[in-house]
């Protein structure tokens, strides 16, 4: 996604700076890149040698609505003009045009820290900008915003190039200029020059300091202060080189993770060791995705044995994490459980419960493990537990408006750790309790709370009928909280109280921003998928056809590598929706279209995790395809018998237990052999219902249990008259009205009133009757089929939908 294209060329030295063009990375759990204020640039550093005092920095002053600064006193500032003969000294007399230089000369002062403050003036108001305007309203400001950002560049390039400034001076400026050039442009060799000038002179000043060290402790002191500037170079350098060469980002910073241990800066090495594992799932290949939670496993030992209680928890959730995004297999599945059980055991920690972030983390994973398993019963327990620890922290003080999860270390590495890292700002900081914290990047409130909704929804889907649309009304609030501007009005607020309340906190750039809003796009279209699901599943098919068409406005605004899951779900829901509304002509152009072929082999169990939802819905295109060309008088039933041999060892190897029912029903009302089994008879057309009924049993799924019983009924207890024929048929009917399903509450009613009316007893059969034509009544026209006033039971096979 290209924001700018062009160039923009510094005004105090005509360098280009090329302004960004590519895709920037989606938004996820990273390390939070460094970012140097301008009370961090300039704040008053004086350091006392021997009695003598020696200023590092100065206090930045200026602001936009105040003066410059009074210039210091200088010898003969003030003095009256000398004459001719006043300037003689010693008998010599001064040329006439030196005089009259002296008479005119101005007090000098400090160019470069003009400078300095101009260029945090520019880019603050930049930033304060890009973070105060709606999205969809940048686009008129954007000129000015680059301007804003080349001009500030300029001022700090320019200090650069003149040089004479103090070393700590030198390395935080060059710190800011490299991170504002990474994060707006894309001149990314020259932020490695200057990170790399950086960190050569850290290394250089803390040598020297090293040998001072043994007789004065200001210079011990400086030298750590030297240190920190130097890692967090190095933590940036791994960034810029990470866009251009991640191999060779991820070995550098490998080096820098063996000097940090060696000097034993255990908050450093945590720091470090959270990047190597970001990047390695950035990389996303099996490999690399092992590499990650084995940094996370270090992290956690390390952190263990320091007594760093939150760092460990930590650790071990982003494990668990990182395990389920690798394979939704049994084994990860059980890896991600195990994680997190050693989270738990920090969560009385009072410290842990300072960090709302975290809390919600490790319960929107422990839920995602029983997802993933289709347990209902364990889902529902987990999300009770997690409405009952976050709706108390909704009104805490820890919440963070620009989404960064400050990590509290433990007493005895704060107490070791340098005064000199305690800063307010950068990956080290000190949250409102005093705490030195490491600080990442995850999500801010809005969204966490809008993903629980999410996970709320998507538990209680199966039961939504049953239990007055909850599932609704949770998806309905998390898109509400997305989409009703709210989040982006969140940005606002944000600017207003950085440059107030909190000048410390640097406002979001452009290029930060649009990440986080391609996140927001991609969570809502999220939501609105499992909208559509649970619609669907109580037939209100207008409504799911309504929210389809909001779907696909959502998603236009996400770039290919967010919108190839999302636009998968798209067609698929289309094709279902024109199934269930009769258009099967539509529905099987779509189910047999190249997104939904069939793989040659199940997924591999460390395959990436995006492939599996595209597997899935790959076989309930194959099992709604089957249900369409099942009937023999249909053109395309010749694909019948090869499709279902080719579909029966990937449905049956899938994990999940409803796509073993939903193969198992279609099995049994299979009219036609197979290559390796031949039609079935009643025996193994009972096998066959049964393991249906289980798997649907199993996962709590209404739906299949409601068509399974129905199909039994009309199977084994047609013309049947007796008390157990009744039974079956009052239970389908029960399932159907449970379930809120139209279609099948009027095949239910036709079935129990033929049943009922073989009994003798035809006032109640005309009244059930009745009740099933009027439901019938609300179907599509194209569904209704009646056969003197009974919707036809021989065709009830042909209207099964998988959804």
């Amino acid at each position: 996604m290209s924001l700018y294209n062009g160039q923009l060329s510094c005004d105090s030295t005509g360098t280009p700076i090329y302004l960004p063009a590519n895709d920037y990375p989606s938004h996820g759990v990273q390390v939070q890149i460094p970012r140097i204020t301008p009370e961090l640039l300039y704040q008053s550093n004086a350091v006392t040698f021997n009695g003598n005092q020696q200023v590092y920095a100065i206090e930045n002053k200026f602001q936009s609505n105040s003066q410059l600064p009074l210039l210091p006193p200088q010898a003969n500032v003030n003095a009256p003009p000398r004459t001719q003969a006043q300037a003689s000294t010693n008998g010599y007399s001064l040329p006439a045009s030196t005089i009259r230089l002296a008479q005119v000369s101005e007090p000098s002062f400090d160019n470069q820290m003009v400078l300095l403050a101009l260029a945090e003036e520019y880019l603050t108001t930049a930033f304060g900008q890009s973070s105060g305007a709606e999205v969809h309203e940048r686009e008129k400001d954007i000129g000015l915003y680059y301007k804003l950002i080349a001009t500030g560049l300029g001022c700090l390039d320019a200090v650069l190039r003149q040089g004479r400034l103090s070393p700590i001076l030198e390395a935080r400026t060059r710190l800011r200029y490299a991170s504002v050039l990474f994060q707006e442009t894309e001149n990314y060799m020259e932020a490695e020059e200057a990170l790399s000038q950086g960190i050569l002179l850290c290394d250089r000043v803390s040598g020297l300091l090293d040998i001072l060290a043994q007789r004065l402790f200001s210079a011990n002191y400086l030298k750590h202060r030297f240190h920190d500037l130097k890692y967090n170079m190095q933590h940036l350098l791994t960034h810029v080189m990470f866009v251009t060469n991640p191999r060779a980002s991820v070995k550098f910073l490998d080096g820098v993770i063996k000097d940090v241990e060696a000097y034993h800066h255990v908050a450093w090495l945590y720091a470090f060791r959270f990047l190597r594992a970001t990047l390695s799932i950035s990389i996303a290949s099996a490999q690399e995705t092992l590499i990650a939670t084995n940094q996370f496993r270090v992290v956690a030992t390390l952190a263990n044995h320091n007594g760093d209680n939150v760092i460990s928890a930590a650790a071990s959730i982003l494990e668990a994490m990182t395990c389920l995004r690798r394979s939704n297999s049994a084994e990860s599945i059980e890896q991600a459980q195990r994680a997190l059980a050693a989270a738990r055991s920090s969560q009385l920690d009072p410290a842990f419960q300072r960090v709302p972030q975290l809390v919600s983390m490790m319960h929107f994973v422990d839920i995602s493990c029983s997802l993933q398993q289709i347990d209902p019963t364990q889902s529902k327990q987990k999300l009770e537990s997690m409405h009952l620890t976050l709706d108390p922290l909704t009104y805490s003080n820890n919440w963070t408006l620009d989404g960064v999860v400050r990590i509290p270390l433990g007493d005895h590495t704060a107490h070791n750790l340098p005064e000199s890292s305690q800063t307010p700002t950068g990956i080290l900081q000190v949250d409102s309790a005093g705490a030195v914290c490491v600080s990442l990047t995850w999500l801010p409130k809005d969204e966490i709370y809008a993903l629980g909704y999410l996970f709320s929804g998507a538990v209680v889907l199966y039961r939504n009928a049953m239990d007055g649309q909850k599932s609704e009304q949770y998806l309905n609030e998390a898109k509400r909280l997305i989409g009703s501007k709210k989040l982006f009005m969140r940005e606002k607020t944000l600017a207003k109280m950085c440059l107030t309340a909190m000048p410390h906190l640097q406002m979001g750039p452009f290029t930060l921003l649009e990440p986080r809003y391609l996140w927001q796009r991609t969570l809502l279209c999220q939501v609105q998928i499992h909208l559509i699901f649970a619609l669907c599943a109580r037939t209100s098919w207008q409504t799911a056809k309504e929210e389809l068409s909001l779907l696909r406005c959502s998603a236009a605004d996400l770039p290919e590598p967010q919108l190839g899951p999302v636009s998968v779900f798209i067609h698929y829901l289309d094709a279902l929706l024109q199934q269930a509304t009769g258009d099967l002509a539509s529905a099987l152009t779509i189910f047999q279209s190249s997104i939904f072929s069939l793989p040659t082999s199940q997924p591999n169990a460390h395959a990436s995790p995006p492939l599996q939802p595209q597997h899935d819905l790959s076989l309930l295109a194959a099992l709604n395809t089957l249900l369409i060309i099942r009937s023999p008088t249909h053109p395309k039933h010749s694909l019948f018998p090869t499709l279902l041999s080719q579909l029966e060892p990937l449905a049956l190897a899938n994990p999940s237990k409803n796509i073993h029912a939903a193969f198992y029903l279609l099995r049994a009302t299979s009219p036609t052999s197979t290559t390796s089994d031949p039609a079935p008879g009643i025996v193994k057309t009972k096998q066959y219902l049964q393991s249906a009924l289980q798997a649907a049993k199993h996962t709590a799924n209404n739906q299949l249990m409601c068509i399974t019983l129905n199909f039994m009924s009309w199977k084994f207890f047609k013309g049947v008259v007796g008390e157990q024929a009744e039974k079956s048929a009052r239970a389908s009917l029960q399932l159907a009205k449970k379930g809120r399903d139209s279609l099948w509450i009027g095949v239910a009613n036709g079935k129990l009133a033929e049943t009922l009316e073989k009994q003798g007893k035809g006032e109640e059969a005309d009244a059930v009757r009745r009740e099933g034509l009027d439901v019938a009544g609300r179907l599509p026209v194209v569904m209704q089929r009646e056969v003197d006033g009974v919707t036809e039971q021989d065709e009830e096979a042909d209207t099964i939908r998988v959804a």
